[in-house]
């Protein structure tokens, strides 16, 4: 999508954008037109806009999603801690949303928990969430949530902590799987080099196959002599073999 605009239309801004009535995602960017030295106009052009920034909120109401995914399916059950999912969105909403938070954890919870009657929902919504205008820590979502290290790592959630692994005891872990995974990485770099593994090189070393045994001398003398390695098959035929001094 493109079209000229006259030199006498077009703003003199040096911005490489202008803002213009567009569709959600789109940018207009705008570029001179020239031959030689002469300015025919300006061309404009509709680009996509790179995605918006990563919303705290979003991110942690999709894990949250998430989580329920894998242990409730589509639709949280209805039982005794079932509203405790509600209690937290609403928690993280109001932080979010301000006064406008309301109908944003009642639309969730008529999509996640439908056998929820309205007059419920608002009442976690107003009893539990009235005084709570800070956001709320990993581990303490981690605590509300009952969510377990082990279920943390099987389903690769970031923004909420666990109630049995505390987030000092989490880097700590997590930074022995970076140097594990990096560890990894190197060794496969380094077999796709050529490398010998470890274990390899010293399977073949000189001083695994011990090979001034097959001489019937000693190690020291060995070196001495300049290291040197019998033939594999007299080894084998004729066991140990001297060496003249």
């Amino acid at each position: 999508m493109a079209y000229l605009v006259g030199a006498d239309e077009a703003t003199q801004s040096e911005k490489p954008a202008v803002k213009a009535d567009r569709p959600d995602g789109l940018a207009r960017d705008v570029s001179a037109i020239t031959v030689g030295d002469c300015l025919l106009g300006y061309k404009a052009v509709q680009r996509r806009m790179r995605a918006s920034r990563w919303n705290h909120f979003r991110g942690r109401m999709r894990e949250i999603e998430k989580l329920i995914r894998h242990r409730h399916g589509d639709i949280v059950p209805e039982a005794d801690d079932a509203l405790i999912y509600v209690e937290v969105i609403a928690s993280l909403a109001l932080v979010e949303f301000k006064e406008e938070f309301v109908d944003v954890v009642l639309g969730w919870a008529a999509r996640w928990l439908p056998w929820a009657g309205k007059a419920e929902i608002e009442e976690v919504i107003y009893e539990r969430t009235k005084l709570r205008f800070s956001p709320l820590s990993a581990d303490a979502l981690g605590h509300a949530l009952h969510l377990s290290y082990a279920e943390r790592s099987a389903l690769n959630i970031r923004t909420i902590g666990a109630f049995d692994v505390p987030k000092r005891k989490r880097a700590k872990l997590q930074k022995e799987k970076r140097r594990q995974r990096d560890r990894a990485r190197k060794e496969e770099q380094r077999r796709a080099a050529g490398a010998l593994s470890r274990a390899d090189y010293l399977a073949n070393s000189f001083s695994q196959a011990r090979a001034w045994e097959a001489f019937g001398i000693s190690r020291r003398t060995w070196e001495r002599r300049g290291k040197p390695m019998p033939d594999p098959e007299t080894i084998s035929d004729c066991g140990s073999i001297s060496l003249a001094a």
